[in-house]
């Protein structure tokens, strides 16, 4: 876990100083080369995996310096790292093809539906843990005692959360997590990047998968060492990886024929998510409000028609029987 650590700190340390080096460029009206510039973006942070994976600190420190002082960018404002992100989102499509999709399709074809869906839950319910940590640390304390109280009886009542007794109850599933909580403390989302296996994120929410990865791994190890006696955390990791591509079957076929570009429909698609998701508007109250300037009278002479209505279908039925 340390070593994923390191290396997921170094890549987005490298991205982002990428990123600062093209604004400084358009800044100074300097022409951008790209092509050297991400060929020599991507030979430092090769060198800097090699680097951590030796734990040879000094050349880490060597190969960081070395990588924030590339000259030139990207040009594309909107999208600094759109060279990248294309190539690594290419990189992800071939990998389902090759990989995820058919173990996906293994595991759906020889799991029988109910074991399917109590893997779901208990997942969803490892999940709650970090969904009641970032509700609190989001000021939503009324939220929080609600997932508190889903957590537990999931966890309690539902064998580990393996049976969603929550839900039967109407306790409502809600979807936290820190790159959310980021976002309302203020912290600006940066730029769009594709990441390897996880697909499409920003900065902001890249920083918040690596605390929500830690905390869910955190919660299976100590579990996974309690039920069995041993730690088997990168196993039930890809076990849930399994899971969530089996969730998507019949559905991934929209990006091949809704878009004319899938990776601009990804990006725009996923944007929009998750600035929605911060501001919770995917969070209605589709409750009719009360009109201002009707009184309780008036409230109440509704109901008196409405009463007066239903004993004249009454009426009416008991004569069509007679």
């Amino acid at each position: 876990m340390r070593r994923i650590a390191v290396i997921f700190t170094l890549l987005v340390s490298v991205i982002f100083a990428g990123h600062r080096v093209a604004a400084a460029d358009e800044n100074s009206g300097a022409v951008t080369n790209t092509t050297s510039y991400w060929q020599s973006l991507l030979t430092a942070t090769s060198a800097m995996v090699d680097s951590a994976l030796e734990a040879d600190f000094e050349k880490i420190s060597q190969e960081v310096i070395s990588a924030i002082t590339v000259e030139g960018g990207p040009a594309n404002e909107h999208d600094p790292l759109e060279k990248y992100n294309r190539l690594m989102f290419r990189f992800n499509q071939r990998l389902d093809e090759v990989a995820l999709r058919p173990l996906a399709e293994q595991y759906r074809n020889h799991t029988p539906a109910i074991v399917r869906q109590g893997v779901r839950n208990f997942f969803s319910n490892i999940g709650d843990i970090g969904v009641v940590a970032n509700s609190a640390l989001q000021g939503k304390l009324e939220q929080a005692m609600w997932d508190t109280s889903r957590l537990t009886v999931n966890t309690v009542a539902g064998v580990g959360g393996v049976i969603d007794v929550a839900s039967m109850l109407d306790l409502k599933k809600n979807n936290e997590d820190f790159g959310q909580t980021f976002g309302v403390w203020g912290v600006p989302e940066g730029p769009y990047i594709v990441l390897p296996v996880l697909g499409p994120r920003t900065m902001r929410s890249a920083v918040g998968t690596a605390f929500d990865t830690y905390l869910q791994a955190e919660a299976l190890g100590a579990l996974s060492e309690a039920a069995a006696g041993q730690e088997a955390v990168t196993e039930m990791l890809a076990l849930n990886v399994i899971n969530q591509r089996e969730q998507l079957i019949g559905k991934d076929t929209l990006l091949a024929e809704a878009a004319l570009d899938p990776y601009v429909f990804t990006r725009e698609a996923y944007l929009a998510m998750r600035r929605c998701q911060v501001e919770d508007c995917d969070k209605i109250d589709y409750e009719a409000a009360p009109d201002e300037n009707s009184t309780g009278a008036d409230q109440l002479d509704d109901i008196d028609r409405l009463d007066e209505l239903d004993m004249i279908d009454e009426i009416d039925r008991l004569d069509e029987l007679e």
